[in-house]
């Protein structure tokens, strides 16, 4: 009887140990991410944030510029603003790649050689002005026939780039019908240097009311940035608001700050789920990302082995989001320390 067990143990033992071995290894999450961050306005409290975790940051991309995309042409960004920006992110060693945006309307216009060739110049001309490191295009609006005009727009964008020793990144909205099928991740990815790939607006101002982000969501288009992309280029947009829903008709945008501004002086009840927080005030509906959500996205991002985060937008997200976050530039300054 006693031979029965020992053997009817070693027996279970065997099983544990093989059991063990079958099971695939956790993946170990990747180093802390570098940070890709916009900057949708230049007013008082987005310079003071840069001027706040700057040193945490690597790249900004400044609203700055809008393109025609009928003629390829650029409007310039006002001096002023400009320049002090250029300031704090000097001081601290952060990156300038302004934001190039584009509407087109699905239009096809810009979709010709011709007109293709203008529009690289105009980014080049952008990632060459005063403290820029590079650029960032956000074109769209696309129809899913533009997916190879645009894919070809950025291998030649890329290449001029590259030439003068400039960076490109491209914005990329989140995948579904529509908008959504009009760009080629990993085409874009083999040419342009980051690709960010937004991680939001699974609700948006016409939708019903609900988060802009849910985990499962953003895991989704993080493995697919990270498995079209590769780990070096791909860049999780966290989206830092949420919206505000009347009785009837569209929301709008409201940034994570001020709707916790909003939620604390009104008292209103709150409900959290799945990283978002939501009340109610006059007779609206507020949905936003909180702090705590928005870390959990990037914690996500890490997971996947991401080496990059953006955040749209500096100084919509309440500060003490950047509380217990680990940065790349973080590890470096304790690694040198």
């Amino acid at each position: 009887m006693r031979l029965l067990v020992i053997t009817a143990a070693a027996a279970a033992l065997t099983a544990a140990a093989v059991a063990v071995l079958a099971k695939p290894a956790e993946p170990k999450p990747g180093p802390p991410p570098k940070v890709f961050a916009f900057v949708s306005r230049l007013g008082g409290a987005e310079l003071e944030r840069l001027e706040r975790v700057g040193a945490r940051i690597d790249v900004v991309a400044p609203n700055w510029y809008t393109l025609d995309h009928e003629t390829g042409l650029l409007k310039a960004p006002l001096r002023g603003p400009a320049d002090e920006l250029l300031e704090v992110a000097g001081r601290h060693g952060v990156g300038v790649w302004p934001t190039v945006n584009a509407l087109t309307g699905g239009s096809a216009a810009w979709t010709s050689p011709q007109l293709r060739e203008r529009i690289v110049a105009s980014l080049r001309a952008a990632a060459l002005g005063p403290g820029a490191t590079g650029v960032t295009l956000d074109m769209e609006e696309l129809r899913p026939d533009h997916k190879r005009a645009f894919s070809a727009l950025i291998r030649e964008a890329a290449a001029a780039l590259h030439a003068v020793d400039r960076k490109l990144a491209v914005y990329v909205p989140r995948p579904g019908p529509g908008e959504g099928a009009s760009y080629d991740w990993r085409a874009i990815a083999r040419h342009a240097d980051l690709l960010l790939a937004s991680g939001y607006n699974e609700h948006w101002a016409g939708s019903r009311p609900g988060p802009v982000t849910s985990r499962k969501g953003f895991e989704a288009v993080t493995q697919r940035a990270v498995e079209q992309a590769g780990k070096r280029k791909a860049a999780p947009v966290l989206g830092a608001f949420g919206y505000r829903w009347p009785g009837a008709g569209r929301g709008q945008l409201i940034s994570s700050d001020d709707a916790l501004r909003l939620r604390r002086k009104s008292g209103a009840r709150r409900t959290r789920s799945d990283g978002a927080e939501r009340f109610r005030v006059g007779g609206e509906t507020v949905v936003y990302e909180t702090a705590a959500g928005l870390r959990s996205r990037a914690r996500a991002a890490r997971a996947e082995g991401a080496r990059w985060i953006a955040l749209f937008s500096l100084g919509r997200e309440p500060v003490h989001f950047w509380d217990g976050l680990r940065t790349d530039r973080d590890a470096r300054r304790r690694s040198a320390g």
